[in-house]
C-alpha cells in the first residue's frame, strides 16, 4: 500500500464499523496508507490481520499523517485490532548470555609466598600441570622440535675436515630422572621407573 492507499470499512451516522480480515504473507503500508474500520455514533469495527510481517503500519487510536490501523468510534465504543504474526520468531534462536561475568582475579591460584625467595619459571613447551599443587604426570611428554640436520651442519670447523668427524648418533630420549644436584636429566635407553615427587613450594 503506497501513496495514500486505504482499506476502509467505515460507517456513518449510527451504523457500526465494518469488519476487516486480511491474510497475507507480508503487509507493507507507506506514505499515509491506512486500514480503517471506524464509526461515528455506532461501534467501531473489528480488524483481524494474519501475516508473517507487518511493516510501516501501526495501530493508533485515531488517524494520523502516518500509516495507521484504526477501529475507533467517535461517540461510541471502539472496535478491536488483532494482529497475528505467524512464522519463525527470530528471537527464539538466541541464547541468553550470563549476566554475571567471571572475575579473573578468582582464576589465579595463590601459591608460594614471595618472602620465601620462591620463583615460578615457565620455559619451553608443555610439561606444566593444570594446577601448581599437582605433580607432573608421566603422560606429559617432551619432544625436541629442532631441525636435526641443521644442528648437525652447525658444528664449528676444526682442523679436522668435517667429513672425518664422527658424530655420535642422536638417540631419542625415552625417560627422565632427577640427578643428585636436583636437576632434571633426559635419558635414552631403557625406561627407568621413578617415583614422582609432588611439586610443592618446599622444593
Amino acid at each position: 500500500m503506497r501513496h495514500g492507499s486505504n482499506i476502509i470499512a467505515t460507517a456513518g451516522g449510527t451504523g457500526n464499523g465494518g469488519n476487516i480480515a486480511i491474510n497475507s504473507p507480508i503487509i507493507i503500508g507507506l506514505e499515509n496508507s491506512d486500514i480503517v474500520a471506524n464509526a461515528i455514533k455506532g461501534r467501531g469495527g473489528n480488524v483481524q490481520i494474519t501475516t508473517q510481517g507487518l511493516l510501516g503500519l501501526a495501530y493508533r487510536e485515531q488517524l494520523t499523517p502516518e500509516s495507521d490501523i484504526t477501529a475507533s468510534s467517535e461517540f461510541g465504543v471502539n472496535g478491536t485490532v488483532q494482529v497475528n504474526t505467524i512464522g519463525v520468531d527470530p528471537d527464539s534462536g538466541l541464547t541468553a548470555l550470563p549476566v554475571d561475568t567471571i572475575d579473573p582475579n578468582q582464576q589465579i591460584a595463590t601459591g608460594c609466598a614471595t618472602q620465601q625467595a620462591n620463583s615460578f619459571v615457565v620455559s619451553g613447551r608443555g610439561g606444566i600441570p593444570l594446577n601448581p599443587d599437582q605433580a607432573l604426570s608421566s603422560h606429559h611428554l617432551w619432544s625436541d622440535l629442532r631441525d636435526v640436520d641443521a644442528i648437525a651442519h652447525s658444528v664449528p670447523e676444526t682442523t679436522t675436515p668435517l667429513e672425518s668427524v664422527t658424530l655420535p648418533a642422536l638417540q631419542e630420549a625415552t625417560g627422565w630422572q632427577m640427578n643428585a644436584a636436583g636437576q632434571l636429566e633426559l635419558i635414552a635407553g631403557e625406561t627407568i621407573a621413578l617415583t614422582q615427587q609432588a611439586a610443592t613450594c618446599a622444593i
